[in-house]
């Protein structure tokens, strides 16, 4: 690619602290094999280990393909969005998504997509199953957004009850004509917890999400540091967690002008349940969040809040009780580490040398 050609595709990288991970996402991208040119955003929070100097010898070698961002100054500690700076950047049609830590396997990857999705001008937004793929090797391979052996529009309905997990963000292309809204949305829900479950909403709400059997990208879990560690080793995080993630329902239901109004009360409820059961939290805490939402909570999660809340002793042994099974699914996973693969992935589809 030349500097005078515009790309149709903007590969948008947020990372930090990726120095043992960055190389395998960099690599992945630079190996796509398409018939349109494309770039390659990297925006580098403020990392505090070799992160950016990597991305500064890919630069070097590539310089009219990748475009960094290096911050002197760690923007998500000032309450700002990594991804809405690439997105400010970037130049394509079409944005694809992929954090620093995770990675592509197949080369044909964007050109699949991308040629898909001009084929369904109506659909803003398109994704595919990723391998889930444990860093410390203690869980076999698994795949993640299996949902169908054929290609499949979803409805935007669907979408929204699948939750967070519905899609991997690794997989995600979307049009720039979603984009606007998506900045706009979070610059009136700056506390949303997690940003790649409201950006996969406001990419369907066109003409649903337009989805590819192919599994093209591999997610990794257990990494240090990353969002999901924290909220399930910190009571602090997880309780913001549940906070901002009713807060911002209520401002998706806003948003999407009340549209999906009855969808959003099930989330609610559903979250709500979950805290009630969360063995990670006091119950001051639960209280302050579920606050004046209590008539809004099914009559089995009442009965337990009322039996935890009164007697305090049961709500004990039930973490006690978790603890121990926790203690002993480690034990096993330590006494039976993974021997082997599960999944198979062809030669040209992985990152050489991983």
């Amino acid at each position: 690619m030349t500097k005078t050609e515009d790309p149709l595709v903007s590969i948008c990288c947020i990372t930090y602290n990726h120095e043992d991970y960055i190389r395998d996402a960099i690599e992945s991208f630079l190996m796509q094999e398409t018939d349109f040119p494309f770039e390659i955003i990297i925006h580098d929070d403020a990392s505090t280990d070799a992160t950016a100097d990597i991305i500064r010898e890919y630069e070097k070698k590539n310089p009219e393909i990748i475009k960094p961002i290096y911050q002197t100054e760690n923007q998500h500690s000032k309450g700002e969005r990594a991804t809405i700076f690439t997105f400010k950047a970037a130049r394509g049609k079409y944005i694809a998504l992929c954090e620093g830590d995770d990675y592509w396997i197949d080369p044909l990857k964007l050109q699949k997509q991308v040629t898909e999705m001009g084929k369904r001008p109506e659909c803003y937004i398109s994704f595919h199953p990723a391998i889930q793929r444990w860093v410390d090797e203690s869980r076999e391979d698994s795949i993640w957004g299996l949902h169908s052996d054929k290609t499949t529009i979803f409805s935007t309905e669907k979408v929204i009850m699948g939750g967070g997990g519905f899609m991997h963000t690794g997989s995600v292309v979307i049009n720039r004509l979603a984009i606007s809204r998506i900045i706009s949305f979070f610059d009136l829900a700056k506390e949303a917890p997690v940003g790649d479950y409201y950006m996969q909403i406001l990419g369907a709400e066109h003409g649903g999400a337009l989805y590819l059997s192919d599994i093209m990208s591999v997610y990794r879990s257990g990494v240090p540091g990353s969002w999901s560690r924290r909220v399930n080793s910190d009571p602090n995080h997880l309780a913001s967690w549940y906070r901002s993630s009713i807060i911002c329902y209520n401002k998706m239901d806003i948003f999407t002008k009340k549209k999906y109004s009855k969808l959003f009360e099930i989330l609610k409820k559903q979250r709500y349940s979950s805290l009630i059961r969360s063995l990670h939290l006091d119950i001051d805490t639960k209280k302050s969040i579920i606050g004046a939402d209590m008539d809004k909570i099914d009559v089995k999660d009442q009965i337990l809040w009322n039996t935890t809340f009164k007697h305090p002793f049961i709500a004990q042994i039930l973490r006690r009780g978790r603890q121990l099974v926790l203690q002993i699914r480690s034990y096993r996973n330590r006494s039976h580490p993974k021997s082997q693969k599960t999944l198979k992935e062809t030669p040209r589809r992985d990152i050489p040398g991983n």
